[in-house]
């Protein structure tokens, strides 16, 4: 299987895997763009989401 098929999932499936770890005290975020370079914005958006 390739690689961008591995991490294409179903709606569905998402829902259960969020619902899943928010059960075990997991977040999980969302931020936009790449990481080929990472400023200021991404390290305060991660670093917020850990509060």
């Amino acid at each position: 299987m390739r690689a961008t098929q591995q991490k294409l999932q179903e709606l569905d499936t998402l829902e259960t895997k969020s619902k899943q770890l928010n059960k075990e005290g997991k977040r999980i975020v969302l931020c936009h763009g790449t990481f080929d370079l990472i400023h200021t914005g991404h390290i305060r958006h991660l670093q917020e989401a850990l509060t």
